[in-house]
């Protein structure tokens, strides 16, 4: 699956037609053409870490490593009068709205205690000291 940021027009407008997408890659240095049997890929800046990849009306790029190429497709979408929106309905219309290359390498908190997931192991323990917490309390009670 992975996390896609999309650069599409809002409904009831046509979407992109691929020869829209290609007479606009044509038209720009900075993107260059590269085989991808799936989609229509180009990469920006020669970086194949940066792909616009154009399917089904839409210009989109999955699981970004940074703002760049967020940045990017922000600024190209009023060429096609789209909006750019993550996954999570997020629209980015702004380069503030990409955040900043720190906020992108910065390290995260780990999760509380209370949130982290336990490991197959840890569970399992954690089920027999339970239950074995249960089964005194029972006893306790059946000796009263």
């Amino acid at each position: 699956m992975g996390y896609h940021i999309t650069l599409s027009r809002p409904e009831p407008q046509p979407e992109i037609t691929a020869q829209e997408w290609k007479s606009f890659v044509g038209t720009r240095p900075e993107l260059t053409s590269i085989e991808d049997s799936a989609f229509e890929t180009v990469i920006l800046d020669g970086n194949i870490n940066l792909p616009l990849h154009y399917a089904e009306g839409a210009i989109f790029t999955k699981n970004p490593d940074g703002p760049r190429i967020i940045r990017y497709m922000v600024s190209i979408a009023p060429h096609f009068g789209g909006v750019v929106t993550g996954d999570e309905g997020e629209t980015f219309a702004t380069e503030a709205d990409c955040g900043t290359d720190e906020e992108w390498t910065a390290p995260s908190l780990p999760a509380p205690w209370w949130k982290r997931e336990l490991s197959r192991g840890m569970r399992i323990v954690l089920g027999l000291f339970l239950g074995l917490i249960v089964f005194a309390i029972m006893e306790l009670i059946k000796t009263k």
